[in-house]
C-alpha cells in the first residue's frame, strides 16, 4: 500500500483528484459532442461552397460563349467574310476590325482571338505575344476542324489551343471554338472563329476561397482534364491528374463523401457544372478538420487547467497553513544538525506545536552555550601554543655574531664590521617589529636578506647568495620568521661539507596563482635523503644528522623548520604545509606558499578565524 510522506502532500492530492475526475469526464463528453457537430457544419460549407464555385465558373464561360456568339454574329463582320478580301478595306471593314480589337481590352481573361474566312480574312490577336497561326489550307485537315464545323454554330471547348498554333507549344489557357455561318443562309459557311481564355482567370476564382486551412479544389472539363486547381499538396494533385478512374468517382454526381487518397482520408464535396458537364471537386483532410478541432479541445483545456490549478492553489494554502510550523522546526533541526547552533524558531500558535517549538527553542540555547563555553576555551588553548611556538626559536646565531664583531673590530678595524653591525641591527628590529607577529612581505625578505648577509660575512668562502623576487608581492603580508629558519638550516648544514668552490643559495619569491604567494630556499649543497627530509618536518628521530638536527644541535635548525611547518598549518590548513625536495648529493629545495593577505584587517580576521 501507498503511504505519502508528508502531509502536505496526502491533502494537495486529496483536494485535487476530488475536482480533477469529474473535470475529465465533463471536458471529455464535452470534446465529444463539439467535435462532431464541427465535422458536420465543415462539409456542409464544403459543399456550398463548391457550388458557389461551380455558379462563378459558369458565369464565366457563359460569358465567353456569349462572346463569341456576338461576334460570330456582327453584322460588319458578316459583311467582311461574305465579300471578296483582296480589294481596299471599306469603311464597314475597318468598322468589323475595330469591333474585334475593342474585346482584348474589355474582357481580360480573353488570351487570343483568331479569324479564319473562307474568302482568304484571317484575324489573329494576342494579349501578351504573337503567334504564328497554321495556314487555312492546313487547318481544315486537322480533327479540331472537324470538331469545330461539325457543331454548326454551336460553342466548342477545348482543353488546349495548342492545335492552331505551328511550333506545337502548350499555353496556359482553354479554348472555345465556332463555325460562322451566314445570318440569313445557314448553308454559306463563312469561317471559323477561336478564342482563348486563359486558365488564370479561371483560378483567380478559386485563389481567394478557403473552406479550412489547407482545403483543395479542383476544376475539371468535360474530358476530366485539369483545367485549374487550389492545393498545396503537389502529391494530390499529381494523383487527381493522372487517374482518371478516381476522377470519374469524384465526378459522378453531386455528393459529400469521405475517400482514401494517397494514405490519406479526405473530406470530398464535388458539384457539375451544367451544361458544360465540368466538376469542381473539393477535397478537406479529415486531419486539418480536426486539427480545427483542437481549437475547442484547448479552449476545454484551458477552462479545466484553470479551474485546477485554482483547485491546487487553494488545497496548497489549506496544506500550508496546516504544516508550515512544522516543517519550520524541521528545517531548524536540520540546520543545528550541520552545525548552526544559532537556531530559533518563531512560536506562531497555542497548540500542541507551539508548546513543542517552545521547548526546542530552550534546548538549543541551552546547548548553544555549552558549545560556545568549549569552543572559547579551546580557541584561547590554541592561541596559547600558537604564541608559544613562535618564541621558541633559538636567539644562538645572535650571539655568535656579537662575537665575530667583537673579536673581528679589535683584530681587523675594517668597514666590514660596520656592514655586519648594520644587518644586525636591521634583523633586531625586525624580528621584534613591534611587538606585531606579522609585517609586509618586503620586510620578511629584508629580514631574511639581513641574516644571509651576517652568514656570508662569517663564511664568505662556504657559500654565495642569490635573490629571485617578484616586486610585485612586497606590499602583501605575512607572519614572521617565515624564511629565516630555512635558510639557516641551508647555510649551516648543506654547505658544511669541504668543497673546492662556494655554494649557491637562492631564495625565490613570486605570486602562484590569483591567490597565493610561493617561496622557494634552494641550495646545491650535499642535500639529504626523503627520510630525513620527512623527519624534518615531522619532528621523528631517524638517522643521526637528523637527530641532531631535531634536538636542536648544529644551531638547533631542525626545531627551526618544524616551528615554521606548525605555524603554517595551524595558521593557515595542512595545504598550506611546508614540501622538501632533496637528494644526497644534489641539493635541497624547500617550498613555502601562503595565501595573498593585503592589509592588516583581513590579517587579523585570518588571525582570529585561524586563517579561514
Amino acid at each position: 500500500m501507498f503511504v505519502f510522506r508528508q502531509l502536505q502532500t496526502k491533502l494537495f492530492v486529496s483536494f485535487v483528484l476530488l475536482v480533477l475526475i469529474p473535470l475529465l469526464t465533463l471536458g471529455f463528453f464535452s470534446f465529444r459532442t463539439a467535435t462532431s457537430s464541427l465535422e458536420k457544419e465543415t462539409e456542409q460549407n464544403q459543399a456550398q461552397t463548391v457550388r458557389l464555385i461551380g455558379n462563378n465558373i459558369k458565369l464565366m464561360l457563359d460569358d465567353a460563349g456569349d462572346i463569341t456568339s456576338y461576334i460570330m454574329n456582327n453584322v460588319s463582320l458578316q459583311s467582311l467574310l461574305s465579300q471578296d478580301y483582296n480589294g481596299p478595306v471599306n469603311v464597314e471593314q475597318a468598322a468589323a476590325l475595330a469591333y474585334l480589337d475593342n474585346f482584348k481590352t474589355a474582357k481580360k481573361y480573353v488570351s487570343f482571338l483568331v479569324i479564319y474566312g473562307q474568302n482568304g480574312f484571317l484575324y489573329r490577336d494576342f494579349s501578351e505575344f504573337y503567334r504564328q497561326v497554321i495556314p487555312y489550307t492546313d487547318f481544315i485537315e486537322m480533327p479540331l476542324y472537324t470538331a469545330v464545323a461539325s457543331r454548326d454554330g454551336e460553342a466548342f471547348w477545348a482543353y488546349s489551343s495548342t492545335p492552331l498554333f505551328t511550333y506545337g507549344h502548350s499555353y496556359n489557357e482553354i479554348m472555345i471554338g465556332r463555325r460562322i455561318v451566314d445570318l440569313y443562309d445557314p448553308d454559306n459557311k463563312l469561317g471559323l472563329l477561336f478564342m482563348g481564355v486563359n486558365r488564370d482567370a479561371i483560378g483567380n476564382i478559386i485563389q481567394d476561397i478557403e473552406i479550412v486551412r489547407s482545403s483543395n479544389i479542383f476544376i475539371f472539363d468535360d474530358n476530366y482534364n485539369l483545367v485549374s486547381s487550389k492545393s498545396q499538396d503537389n502529391e494530390l494533385k499529381k494523383t487527381l491528374t493522372d487517374d482518371l478512374k478516381l476522377k470519374r468517382q469524384l465526378s459522378l454526381k453531386t455528393h459529400s463523401e469521405i475517400y482514401d487518397i494517397n494514405g490519406k482520408r479526405y473530406s470530398v464535396a464535388s458539384t457539375v457544372v451544367e451544361p458544360y458537364n465540368w466538376n469542381i471537386v473539393s477535397l478537406t483532410p479529415l486531419e486539418i478538420i480536426r486539427s480545427e478541432h483542437r481549437i475547442m479541445l484547448n479552449v476545454t483545456l484551458a477552462l479545466s487547467l484553470s479551474l485546477l490549478a485554482l483547485v491546487g492553489l487553494c488545497s496548497v494554502y489549506l496544506s500550508r497553513s496546516i504544516t508550515r510550523p512544522i516543517k519550520k522546526l524541521l528545517r531548524s533541526m536540520n540546520n543545528f544538525k550541520r552545525g548552526d547552533f544559532n537556531q530559533k524558531v518563531e512560536v506562531t500558535s497555542r497548540d500542541e506545536i507551539g508548546l513543542l517549538t517552545q521547548k526546542y527553542n530552550d534546548m538549543v540555547m541551552e546547548t548553544n552555550s555549552l558549545i560556545q563555553k568549549v569552543y572559547v576555551s579551546q580557541t584561547k588553548q590554541k592561541m596559547i601554543e600558537l604564541k608559544t611556538l613562535q618564541t621558541q626559536i633559538e636567539p644562538h646565531f645572535l650571539y655568535n655574531t656579537l662575537d665575530y664583531i667583537f673579536l673581528n673590530s679589535k683584530m681587523n678595524g675594517d668597514d666590514n664590521t660596520a656592514q655586519v653591525t648594520q644587518s644586525l641591527t636591521e634583523l633586531f628590529r625586525l624580528s621584534l617589529n613591534k611587538g606585531k607577529d606579522y609585517y609586509t612581505i618586503r620586510q620578511e625578505l629584508s629580514q631574511v636578506k639581513a641574516y644571509i648577509h651576517i652568514q656570508h660575512a662569517r663564511f664568505p668562502n662556504r657559500f654565495v647568495p642569490r635573490y629571485e623576487i617578484d616586486p610585485d608581492i612586497f606590499p602583501f603580508y605575512t607572519m614572521k620568521l617565515l624564511l629565516q629558519p630555512l635558510a639557516e638550516n641551508a647555510i649551516l648544514h648543506a654547505f658544511n661539507t669541504k668543497r673546492e668552490r662556494p655554494g649557491t643559495l637562492s631564495v625565490k619569491g613570486r605570486k602562484l596563482d590569483g591567490q597565493r604567494v610561493e617561496f622557494v630556499v634552494e641550495d646545491d649543497g650535499c642535500g639529504m635523503s626523503p627520510e630525513l627530509a620527512s623527519s624534518l618536518l615531522s619532528g621523528e628521530a631517524g638517522t643521526n644528522h637528523a637527530t641532531d638536527a631535531i634536538n636542536g644541535q648544529a644551531g638547533g635548525t631542525g626545531y627551526g623548520i618544524r616551528n615554521v611547518n606548525e605555524r603554517l598549518t595551524m595558521m593557515f590548513g595542512p595545504e598550506y604545509a611546508l614540501r622538501i625536495e632533496s637528494e644526497p648529493g644534489h641539493g635541497t629545495r624547500v617550498m613555502l606558499v601562503i595565501p595573498l593577505i593585503y592589509d592588516d584587517n583581513q590579517w587579523r580576521l585570518l588571525y582570529e578565524n585561524h586563517g579561514h
